[in-house]
């Protein structure tokens, strides 16, 4: 028992202290594992928080790049569209001054005077109609009745119909209104400086809200919401912003325009009908009862043989057309794919830096560039069509700066051109193509860091500014002045006065007559009496001028001479007769009356006797009615004979492409630009024009740059010193040369918005024409194509839809004139185009930069 107790009570110490022991080990154990782990914890959460922190901070930096990027592009926007708010303000005030004055001084008057008008026919018809019932009820006058109730009726549907007009107008302007005052508020951009702060709102709110979604990403309402704003809410309100309302309205708007046009055009039909109806006289309808000529079987058989031939003839054309136009599409399409490989070779070996060689602009500035040089040139050719004129050739010297002042003469003789002072022909070889492809290659940089990342460029001023040094380092006006002009003398003079004093055919003035000492004129005299040959020389206060010979001065034309003499009566008169007689004896001129001696009397005028003037004494004596007056007499002498040339001309000091060579050769990177420039041109890799073109020809499969043109886009200018016979000062198309009856094919699917049968006009339109060489991907425009002397065929009409490549009209055959012989010379269609350009406003463009 004792050993038992012993070996017990052992083993129960010795479980005790394995349970112990156990017990702390697992406790140190425990210990250490949870220290271990808080501190991996620790260590985890420094390393997340210090890489956000890091991320954080280049998460800032980033976004105040963006902000900075976005803050410079949002302003330059916001000043763009800023514009277009003041111009569609100005429309709202002008569209709402008009609806006033149209309120004012069209609806109200003209529909009371409708009103007027209509009350007082009508009292009239009841009028008439009375006296009718109160008279004697004959035929006639029952007849006179029913005209007067036409009458009266057709007064009373006119009238209403005026005032269904006026009230149409009046409801599309008034929706016309409303719309643009929409659209001038939604274009309203408010203040330039709160939209940092609504910009940075928006990127807080709408980083917040991503924080929130990415932070819990198993929360599943969470992601609910996150999908239905970004598939329900934000489409929503993109929708109903503004930009977005003011697309919307502006559509509306056209669509109200074209509305209203419908209307005008449906009222006027009606108003038409109504005119006709009342016009057309009442006519008895006739039964004819003419039998027709039936032809014989041989007759029929001939009509059969020759529709069959006539049938087998237009398969056999068909058919061979078909084959060749299959032929030359098969070879076109392998030149094209030639030039496309050639035109990339070429452009990798030389950099890659052009290789789809397309111009770097807009096409609105392209042809605001064609438009500005051809006014240049327009201009210069008015100066000299203005020289050449016989009544204006002084205001053409002086606008290009000649000093006439010394030209007295006017030319007798106008040589242009090649002459013996200018042997040459004047030229002028403007191209629109090299000038596109030089301001591309021009303005093209060189040294950004991607050359194949072409940024366009901008008609500015500047550019301006480079046209005018382009035209005056090409052309030079020169001219040469011949005056050889004379006085010569008359055999014999022409008299006015003179012959002997009983026959009073001298003329009277004032008996003052002084020397002037220092003046331009040595003597002068105001007359009484004038003839209107002489009368032209008097001064500002009426007086005559002359020299110390007697002879007049022109007061008007800085004292020159004249070819008229006032007479010297101590010689001889016109009548080669004595008139007054010396005596040597006394010395002194005496005249006779009779028999009867008179001594010539004078009354002491300065220094010497005024000899051209008969003293009043003597005046009194001749003619006892004349009292207190002087006479005198004169004569012309000279006359001005005029020899005088006017030679003028245009010289070409360099050409075109000299022009254009020394400009680019004079920049930075001239091998580059002057190869750019033969790539745009074609002479590289074919004719390119800068692939543009987005269109298909109006002319059939050739392309539009195989047709004549002439009238170009921009001002009329076709040669130096000539008028073309349609006097238009600018150009908003091209005319082309073709056939008549030319057969005219849609460039896209489009709708005829408008057609004027009478003038031969047509309007294609389509709206958002993808246009893929501007922007990324290509950008949408709406476009309108005007054509000019065509006709639609097919019955086709306006409002009609039609697919590119459709057949629609054909040429008219209109002929245009020869601007020198002014004789028929060749037919022609006028081609415009307009585009919206930025999407905010429509501009006249060159049709050949869209068109292939």
């Amino acid at each position: 028992m004792k050993k038992t107790a012993q070996t017990t009570n052992r083993i129960a110490h010795d479980i005790v202290n394995t349970v112990v022991h156990t017990s702390l080990a697992a406790e140190t154990a425990a210990i250490l594992t949870a220290d271990n782990v808080s501190c991996e914890i620790v260590d985890q959460a420094r390393r997340k928080y210090t890489r956000e922190a890091v991320d954080d901070y280049h998460r800032g930096t980033f976004a105040a790049l963006r902000i900075g990027a976005d803050a410079v592009k949002g302003t330059k926007r916001h000043f763009k569209l800023k514009k277009q708010y003041r111009l569609e303000k100005a429309r709202y005030r002008l569209k709402k001054a008009d609806n006033q004055l149209f309120q004012v001084e069209k609806y109200q008057p003209e529909k009371r005077k409708a009103v007027k008008r209509l009350r007082k026919n009508k009292a009239d018809f009841k009028e008439q109609k009375a006296q009718y019932q109160n008279s004697e009820k004959t035929n006639l006058n029952k007849a006179f009745l029913l005209r007067r109730k036409q009458m009266y009726q057709q007064e009373k549907r006119e009238l209403k119909f005026r005032k269904k007009e006026l009230s149409s107008e009046k409801k599309h302007r008034r929706k016309s209104f409303a719309i643009q005052k929409k659209i001038k508020k939604d274009a309203n951009l408010g203040f330039l400086l709160t939209k940092p702060v609504k910009y940075t709102g928006n990127r807080m709110k709408a980083s917040t809200w991503q924080k929130t979604v990415n932070a819990d990403s198993e929360n599943d309402v969470l992601h609910a919401l996150d999908s239905a704003k970004r598939r329900v809410i934000t489409p929503a309100m993109q929708k109903v912003s503004k930009p977005q309302r003011l697309q919307r309205e502006r559509k509306k708007r056209d669509r109200i325009s074209e509305k209203e046009q419908k209307s005008r055009d449906k009222l006027q039909r009606q108003d038409h009908r109504l005119k006709e109806k009342h016009n057309r006289p009442q006519k008895k309808k006739k039964i004819q009862n003419q039998k027709k000529h039936r032809s014989s079987v041989k007759e029929r058989f001939k009509e059969g043989l020759k529709a069959f031939f006539q049938f087998v003839k237009n398969i056999y054309e068909a058919e061979v057309k078909k084959f060749f136009a299959a032929a030359a599409l098969f070879l076109l399409v392998l030149l094209l794919v030639f030039a496309f490989i050639l035109m990339i070779f070429s452009s990798i070996t030389s950099g890659g830096g052009f290789t789809f060689g397309t111009y770097a602009a807009q096409d609105y500035d392209l042809s605001e560039a064609e438009k500005y040089y051809t006014k240049l040139a327009w201009e210069m050719n008015n100066n000299i069509k203005l020289v050449g004129d016989s009544s204006k050739w002084k205001n053409g010297l002086k606008n290009f700066g000649v000093n006439t002042r010394n030209m007295k003469d006017d030319p007798d003789t106008w040589y242009w051109g090649n002459s013996s002072q200018f042997n040459w022909e004047p030229c002028y070889d403007f191209d629109p193509y090299k000038l596109w492809c030089f301001l591309c290659a021009y303005y093209y940089n060189f040294d950004a860091a991607d050359n194949g990342d072409i940024t366009y460029w901008k008609y500015s001023s500047d550019t301006e500014t480079l046209l005018k040094e382009l035209f005056d380092a090409e052309y030079r006006f020169v001219y040469w002045y011949d005056n050889t002009s004379r006085w010569e003398e008359y055999s014999p003079y022409h008299y006015w006065g003179g012959g002997s004093a009983e026959t009073g055919t001298y003329y009277r003035c004032e008996k003052e007559a002084y020397i002037y000492d220092g003046r331009p004129y040595r003597y002068r005299f105001k007359p009484i009496a004038i003839t209107n040959e002489l009368g032209k020389y008097r001064d500002s206060e009426g007086y005559l001028c002359i020299d110390s010979n007697y002879r007049v001065l022109n007061p008007n034309d800085n004292y020159e001479l004249t070819g008229f003499y006032v007479m010297d009566h101590r010689y001889y008169s016109g009548t080669k007769e004595p008139f007054y007689y010396y005596d040597n004896a006394t010395g002194n001129f005496f005249f006779m009356q009779g028999t009867e001696r008179h001594d010539r009397s004078f009354w002491g005028w300065n220094r010497e006797d005024a000899w051209f003037l008969v003293s009043p004494t003597d005046t009194e004596i001749w003619n006892s009615s004349i009292k207190d007056t002087c006479m005198y007499g004169y004569y012309e002498k000279y006359y001005w004979k005029t020899d005088c040339r006017l030679y003028y001309s245009v010289k070409q000091k360099k050409t075109f492409d000299q022009v254009i060579s020394d400009k680019l050769n004079a920049m930075s990177h001239a091998s580059e630009r002057s190869q750019y420039y033969q790539l745009l041109l074609g002479n590289d890799s074919g004719q390119m024009y800068g692939n543009h073109q987005t269109l298909r020809n109006i002319f059939g499969s050739a392309s539009i740059h195989e047709y004549t043109a002439v009238n170009g886009f921009g001002y009329d200018m076709q040669a130096w010193n000539t008028t073309h016979c349609r006097i238009s000062d600018l150009h908003e198309g091209v005319d082309f040369v073709l056939n008549s009856n030319t057969q005219l094919y849609a460039p896209f699917d489009c709708k005829i918005t408008e057609v004027d049968s009478s003038k031969h006009t047509v309007v294609l339109r389509k709206n958002d024409v993808e246009y893929w060489y501007d922007g990324s991907g290509g950008t949408k425009r709406d476009t309108e194509v005007y054509l000019s002397n065509v006709t639609l065929i097919n019955g086709l009409a306006k409002g009609d839809t039609l697919k590119e490549g459709e057949a629609f009209a054909v040429s008219t055959g209109h002929q245009s004139c020869d601007s020198l012989q002014n004789s028929l010379i060749y037919d022609y269609v006028h081609i415009k185009v307009k585009i919206d350009t930025d999407g905010y406003g429509w501009d006249f463009i060159d049709p050949r930069l869209v068109l292939y």
